[in-house]
């Protein structure tokens, strides 16, 4: 379970809505103890530009700094949000191939710039796929 207020998902919808029809894509900080929670949302540039409408790519240069950041919060990266315009909210195989298993994978689906639909997936090492995960919206 995933959880995260309903002020940073809508946050988040906002830069879904302002980058279609190209992805875009941020880094969940947070806490991941008891229960994984969002407790900041922090986004970043997609760094594929040829293919920026189906793909993205996270700098290792960005990761490093925004982990870095977390660390001395407290806090760490538990996860990617990323947009899927035009697509549904499941992960591609392109999602599946570059997956890491303790992270929690938010895709926000926009359709034709307005209708939303937003899961959370978690990659499932041992079977080699994900799975969908409950998000708890606080």
């Amino acid at each position: 379970m995933l959880g995260i207020d309903n002020d940073k998902l809508c946050f988040i919808k906002e830069l879904v809505k302002k980058s279609y029809p190209l992805e875009c894509c941020g880094l969940l900080i947070g806490t991941n103890a008891s229960e994984k929670r969002v407790v900041e949302v922090c986004p970043v540039q997609n760094k594929n530009f040829e293919r920026a409408h189906d793909r993205y790519v996270i700098e290792k240069s960005d990761f490093e700094k925004v982990d870095k950041e977390a660390v001395k919060k407290g806090l760490q990266i538990i996860g990617v949000y990323h947009s899927h315009p035009d697509h549904p909210a499941v992960p591609s195989v392109y999602d599946t191939e570059h997956a890491c298993s303790w992270f929690s994978y938010i895709i926000v689906a926009i359709e034709k710039g307005e209708k939303f639909d937003t899961k959370s997936w978690v990659f499932n090492e041992g079977k080699k796929q994900f799975e969908e995960e409950v998000i708890k919206v606080c």
